[in-house]
Order: C-alpha cells, then sequence, then structure tokens
C-alpha cells in the first residue's frame, strides 16, 4: 500500500473541506450541538460536578447524524465533479486510495474535537475538573468517531447523490450505536446481551476515566472493519465472472460476514 498516495490524497481532501464553507459549517454545528448537550441541560446546574457526563449520555446520538454528514460527500462529490474515474487510474492500490479518504475525513473531526476543547476551559473557569477525566473522554470521543467514519464511508460508496449516501450512513451507524436499545424492546435480557457489543457500552468506559483494553479493541476491529468492507466495495469495478466459480460477490460476503462474526468474538 502507498502510504505517500494516502498521505498526498488526504491533504488534497483536506483542502477542498476547507477551502469551502462545508468543513466550517459541520465544526460549528458539532460545537454547538456538543455544548448545548453539556451546559444546557439543568442536570449540569443540578449535580454541581465539572464533568462532561451530559456529553457522554448523548454522544453516540450526535455522532449518528454528524459522521454521516462528514462522510456522505467522501464519493459521491467525486462522481458528481467527474473525478472519480481519474482518481481510480492513478498507480495506487485501492487500500491506498480508501485510507487517503479515510484520513482527511478524521482529519476533519479530529479539528472539530479540537475546538471543542473549549468545553473544558467553561469548566476549568465554573470547577476543578479532574485531568485524567477529561483526556479519558476525549480519547473515547476520538475513538468512536473514527470507528464510525469507517462505517460512514460504506454509505458513500453505495450512492451517487450525496443526500442517499447521507441515510445510508446513518443505517450504517446506527447499527452499533442503536443495537442494545433495539434489543432491549424485546426484552431485557436481549438487550443486556447485545449491550456489548454496542458503542455506549465501551464509551462509558472512557466516561469514567478508565481506558479499558476491550474498548480500544471495540473501536479498532469496528474501524478494521468498516475500511475493509470500503475497500471490497472499491474492489467491485475489477470482478469478471468466471464460469463454474462462486460469483465475486457472494465470496466477498462470506469473507465480510466472516471477519464480523471474528471481530465480535475478538470483542
Amino acid at each position: 500500500m502507498n502510504l505517500a498516495f494516502s498521505r498526498t490524497l488526504a491533504v488534497r481532501d483536506l483542502r477542498r473541506y476547507f477551502g469551502s464553507p462545508t468543513g466550517y459549517v459541520f465544526i460549528t454545528v458539532f460545537i454547538f450541538l456538543s455544548a448545548a448537550a453539556a451546559f444546557w441541560r439543568p442536570r449540569f446546574f443540578l449535580n454541581n460536578l465539572a464533568t462532561l457526563d451530559q456529553i457522554n449520555d448523548v454522544f453516540p446520538l450526535l455522532l449518528l447524524f454528524f459522521v454521516p454528514a462528514l462522510t456522505m460527500g467522501v464519493w459521491a462529490d467525486e462522481r458528481k465533479e467527474g473525478t472519480d474515474e481519474l482518481l481510480l487510474t492513478l498507480p495506487a492500490s485501492d487500500a491506498a486510495i480508501v485510507l487517503g479518504k479515510y484520513l482527511a475525513v478524521l482529519g476533519v473531526y479530529s479539528v472539530s474535537l479540537m475546538l471543542s476543547l473549549s468545553h473544558i476551559m467553561v469548566l476549568l473557569w465554573l470547577g476543578s475538573p479532574d485531568a485524567g477525566l477529561m483526556t479519558a473522554n476525549y480519547i473515547g470521543y476520538w475513538m468512536a468517531g473514527a470507528a464510525l467514519i469507517a462505517l460512514g464511508m460504506i454509505g458513500s460508496q453505495l450512492a451517487s447523490h450525496a443526500a442517499v449516501a447521507f441515510v445510508l450512513a446513518v443505517l450504517s451507524c446506527a447499527v452499533p450505536i442503536l443495537a442494545a436499545s433495539g434489543a432491549a424492546t424485546f426484552g431485557e435480557a436481549l438487550g443486556r446481551d447485545v449491550a456489548p457489543f454496542g458503542l455506549a457500552f465501551h464509551l462509558a468506559d472512557f466516561s469514567r476515566g478508565v481506558l479499558s483494553l476491550s474498548a480500544v479493541l471495540y473501536f479498532a476491529t469496528l474501524g478494521a472493519f468498516g475500511l475493509y468492507v470500503n475497500v471490497v466495495l472499491l474492489e467491485r469495478r475489477h470482478w469478471t465472472p468466471r464460469h463454474g466459480a462462486m460469483p465475486m460477490a457472494l465470496h466477498y460476503a462470506v469473507r465480510v460476514v466472516s471477519l464480523a462474526v471474528a471481530s465480535a468474538g475478538a470483542v
């Protein structure tokens, strides 16, 4: 995999994001919504604690819409501008292209998190927040977003229009975010069994100031799974039918399912 190409592509896409109002709008909306979740609810002042617990409660839902908004144009914009064919004919592997696209979106998300550190400045003004807890919180925010970005990019791979890509990305991200609550509607016991596969379950470790191995492994495997699916979808343009052989779509579907089972087993 050509890492230099991935870096160049990431820089190009970052310039595209910040060369238009799009990137700034995303960042502004993210900071506004996260600030509203942290400080505009009465419980923050009733608890009288200098923590980000209010953000932690709703952060997965915030990512459910913010991440698809970031990823919906990853491939849809390339197709709209007609640059996708040129990009795919460059001497670089599909994995390098996917990685470059991923790093660009991750860069925008990382900038958003860095600017949201202003929330900690508010906590310092109001009280004495624990530095270790704040650090663990933000590591959790970053890892959760990094994992969901890989899933959100799948929607942009499958759709030609940004609006459709947004909907598909929401559906992709909703699986780890809403899995536990959805299962709980069919029974409390089922909800408890499914909870360890949900994003909120592992993000809770970081919100308590704990950097657990299981949580790090969960986000790493979730992100790796999403990137692998992106590479598979990009490679489908090379698939050619072979007489008497298993269709390539079915072959890769078995691979993806096997990887999902292995990732679940590892977690």
